[in-house]
């Protein structure tokens, strides 16, 4: 079966709707071109992550399937006959759109990643995955609308990978049960973290400070991306503004003293859209 089966359309992408996330994904306050345009990018980054990580697949077959990607994005850049119904449509975006197909490879990198690399060795290492499994995706949608500059490509990875950090935060054993750990190997020597406490839910002391290290960092990082919503106009800007307060919303709420990442990591509810949805608004009169 083509990993692509499941999004045959831009109108039923069920696979990209069926997970969680910190972010709002080609939400109504879009208009439709570029809405639906967002959906489709989003689901080849929501398909080659389920191909890494969900499922039962041997890593030789997935390994199979992220290739099966990598060819399809080749037949796009260079004109190539397609037969993959996803692929076909995801042309015409690129032709409408001349997005960089780069960015989709990036992409492409950081699954190959996920399914061959474990844990990294530092900080840094983790931040050159997340430029990979991230920020492209900000790159893209500011590239829809033309407005992929320097200036804010730098604010947009900030966010993007400020967005990324928190979700590993929340999913610590989530991805511990798929065999992963994105917490540096250096950084758990140093504040004393052991694996057995992930396996066993026990967020002991040494986890909650580093708790806090790790939320003060993605703070630091994150504020380097504050304010591209307010300088982007339309729609878009205001969706960019409705990011950064559920990142701040998400980290404000990690950083409580009664947060336990292993139990009950804050997540955004569709009350807390509300609210930040009326925020932004208010703040945008």
């Amino acid at each position: 079966m083509k990993p692509t089966h499941s999004i045959m359309s831009r109108y039923k992408i069920a696979q990209s709707r069926n997970h969680y996330e910190n972010f709002t994904v080609g939400s109504l306050v879009l208009g439709k071109d570029i809405r639906e345009a967002i959906i489709t990018l989003y689901a080849f980054a929501r398909l080659g992550d389920d191909i890494a990580d969900e499922g039962n697949h041997s890593k030789k077959e997935r390994i199979k399937q992220i290739q099966y990607l990598k060819i399809h994005l080749n037949k796009i850049q260079f004109n190539q006959k397609i037969n993959d119904s996803y692929f076909k449509i995801l042309r015409k975006l690129y032709i409408k759109y001349n997005f960089k197909i780069n960015n989709l490879n990036r992409f492409i990198n950081a699954f190959s990643e996920d399914i061959n690399h474990k844990q990294y060795a530092k900080f840094n290492n983790l931040m050159r995955y997340c430029d990979d499994a991230a920020n492209p995706a900000g790159e893209l949608i500011l590239s829809l609308v033309k407005i992929d500059n320097k200036g804010n490509i730098r604010q947009s990875n900030a966010i993007c990978t400020a967005l990324a950090l928190i979700n590993f935060a929340q999913g610590v054993v989530e991805d511990f049960e798929k065999g992963r750990i994105y917490i540096p190997k250096d950084e758990m020597k140093r504040f004393n973290l052991k694996i057995e406490d992930i396996q066993q839910r026990n967020f002991t002391k040494h986890w909650m400070q580093y708790k806090k290290y790790w939320v003060m960092r993605n703070y630091q990082i994150l504020e380097k991306g504050l304010g591209l919503g307010k300088k982007i106009k339309g729609r878009l800007g205001f969706e960019i503004q409705i990011i950064e307060c559920a990142a701040l919303l998400l980290l404000k709420r990690m950083k409580r003293n009664n947060c336990n990442l292993f139990i009950d990591p804050p997540k955004i509810k569709p009350l807390d859209w509300i609210f930040i949805f009326l925020k932004v608004a208010l703040r945008s009169l």
